[in-house]
């Protein structure tokens, strides 16, 4: 739930509208050096400033995740891995209102400068983005000596923020890709933190963060990530089944090669796709608790309101396939509900537990091979899918392709 921070001294009331902006004192000890850096945790390594492009925020995010404690003020906001739901590659950040940040993360000392030849010198700033629900959506970055002076916003700037540019008045419904340039725009700075602000609404994604020294260099690091560049060679069917099993392995670094990969040649891989799709074996009742989880998302209430009952009533052997799909989900009312089963069952609540990958997530990556696809074939597959044929762990995936695919006359 969105709230400001409010804090007592004095026997004063001072509000803090917004990340950097703190009262009197906390500013003096600022000011004196007493806020040290961020320290990574087990596994996060600071991202090497040594090439025209640093990635932020794109692949390997989880141990960042721990560095963005709010400065430790309490203020609120979570931050989770989405599986599904991504601009590019295997993963993205969803944070729910109000935001999570970190003014000083060890080994961010990114120079924003005028023209950057140096490692370690930047211009341009990328992103994506996207909101699910709410009027707002925004980006904040702290400079080492001018606080937290850079932010972009879409939507509405819900709390009057200052300074901060607007992007666009319209929400991003769906991702957005947004190129600033921050020495034009804000001048020569220092960046050693970030805030990822959702303001309001359900949650906030966020996805390949990037500085680059031109836009040339963002560019093509955005076409590789976005597997617009074809592979020299033609696959032999040894490399694409190696590469399947990659793009559908829980080996998150395999899997982004792959992915790109299939998504370059996506029209020639459809009917592989099926093939390997329909080969998927049904065990031990699971095509019934796919069923289930598949109608936990029906537009009908009293279809909604069974499967649960059901899939509670069938006890331990759904909580696996129910945490899997209220984790990975791109569906609000399927995740709402999975958390009310496992809670019943006795089996959390599913958000954010444990850093592997569940199957509807990794074969949903598919799901995206065929809606760059757009061949009637890969329609034809997608519809499948969407009625719960093939893969229906893919089934609410399936659903968003097709309805964001051309509609065909």
């Amino acid at each position: 739930m969105c709230r400001l921070a409010w804090v007592t001294m004095l026997g004063l009331v001072a509000v803090v509208p917004a990340v950097g902006q703190r009262p009197v004192a906390q500013l003096q000890f600022a000011e004196r050096g007493q806020i040290a850096a961020a320290q990574p945790p087990n596994g996060y390594a600071p991202p090497k400033a040594d090439a025209a492009v640093v990635e932020l925020l794109d692949e390997g995010i989880t141990p960042l995740f721990q560095l963005l404690n709010n400065d430790n003020s309490g203020e609120a906001g979570n931050i989770t891995r989405e599986d599904r739901d991504v601009f590019s590659g295997v993963e993205a950040a969803r944070v729910s209102p109000n935001q999570r940040y970190s003014s000083r993360i060890q080994g961010w000392n990114f120079r924003i400068v005028e023209t950057p030849k140096n490692a370690g010198e930047f211009r341009y700033l990328r992103f994506a983005w996207k909101k699910v629900g709410g009027t707002g959506i925004m980006i904040q970055l702290h400079d080492a000596t001018k606080t937290w002076n850079q932010r972009y916003f879409a939507g509405r700037n819900v709390f009057g923020w200052e300074p901060a540019t607007s992007v666009s008045d319209k929400l991003p419904g769906e991702w957005e890709l947004v190129t600033r340039d921050l020495f034009k725009e804000n001048g020569a700075s220092t960046i050693t933190g970030i805030a990822l602000t959702s303001l309001d609404g359900t949650a906030a994604l966020f996805d390949h963060m990037l500085l680059g020294r031109t836009i040339n260099d963002l560019d093509k690091v955005t076409d590789a990530s976005l597997g617009k560049v074809k592979p020299a060679e033609a696959l032999t069917n040894k490399v694409r089944e190696a590469m399947w099993a990659d793009m559908v392995g829980t080996d998150a670094k395999k899997a982004v090669s792959a992915l790109r990969v299939f998504l370059a040649t996506a029209p020639e891989q459809v009917a592989f796709i099926r093939d390997r799709l329909t080969q998927v074996p049904d065990k031990d009742g699971a095509g019934q608790i796919r069923k289930l989880i598949i109608e936990l998302d029906s537009d009908s209430f009293e279809t909604r309101q069974n499967a649960m009952d059901e899939l509670i009533r069938l006890g331990a052997p759904v909580i696996d396939a129910v945490r899997d799909a209220g984790t990975n989900t791109v569906s609000d009312e399927v995740r709402f509900r999975a958390r009310l089963i496992l809670k019943k069952l006795g089996g959390g609540t599913g958000a954010g537990a444990g850093n592997v990958v569940g199957k509807g997530a990794r074969l949903s990556r598919a799901v995206r091979v065929l809606e760059r696809a757009g061949t009637t074939e890969a329609r034809a597959l997608l519809t499948d899918i969407a009625a719960g044929k093939v893969a229906p762990e893919c089934s609410t995936d399936a659903k968003v392709a097709l309805a964001r695919l051309p509609k065909v006359p």
